[in-house]
């Protein structure tokens, strides 16, 4: 987890407003009850964790900014809007007042892979982690880094092989880090909260 939290993509941001959005305010309700949760938040050296989205375009999506993850509530200037991303050239051109999220490659992994997919969400907890591991859940390999194209084109090949619009997934090589998509913002939390249940039941 030492280098979560700093982005690693070549970032090309323009200062201004994000667009208005009508799914912004669930994608930021969505993101507050994971914070709750703690499955978005700091970590003691700082570093914060988590973050969300939701796709505007085809490859256009709200995300929340960098270094947001200790912050309990956003308001609109925390998020980014991704313009484009170019996966081979590992770019990200994002519109706000923040930067775009480090893991904003790997949202933007998902999108292209399933086009019905609406919404993304990347959290951490040690809990669901260490049980998707153990029950064989969709998982990346273990030698991939976080923020990498690497990690984006792993990911687009499990949501490929998924088929589905609503899933869930362990970035094995990004301590404590668990993907969760759906068709719609509602779909992806539910599908992170069915895994959040189960895993809580085995402790």
């Amino acid at each position: 987890m030492i280098d979560e939290g700093y982005i690693k993509y070549n970032a090309v941001r323009t200062e201004g407003e994000i667009p208005q959005n009508p799914l912004w305010d669930s994608l930021n309700e969505c993101r507050t009850v994971l914070f709750t949760l703690g499955l978005i938040g700091i970590y003691p050296n700082g570093i914060g964790y988590g973050n969300v989205s939701s796709r505007v375009g085809e490859s256009q999506f709200l995300i929340s900014g960098s270094a947001t993850g200790g912050i309990s509530e956003l308001t609109r200037d925390h998020y980014a809007f991704v313009e484009s991303f170019d996966l081979e050239k590992n770019s990200v051109k994002s519109l706000g007042k923040i930067d775009a999220s480090s893991e904003s490659m790997s949202h933007g992994a998902v999108y292209r892979a399933m086009p019905e997919v609406t919404a993304v969400l990347h959290v951490h907890s040690r809990m669901i982690f260490d049980y998707m591991i153990e029950n064989n859940y969709p998982a990346t390999p273990v030698s991939v880094p976080f923020g990498t194209p690497e990690l984006a084109e792993e990911i687009a090949e499990l949501v490929i092989a998924g088929g589905e619009n609503n899933g869930v997934l362990v970035t094995a090589g990004h301590d404590e880090g668990v993907i969760a998509y759906g068709a719609s913002i509602p779909d992806a939390l539910n599908e992170l909260m069915k895994i959040y249940l189960e895993a809580k039941e085995t402790v």
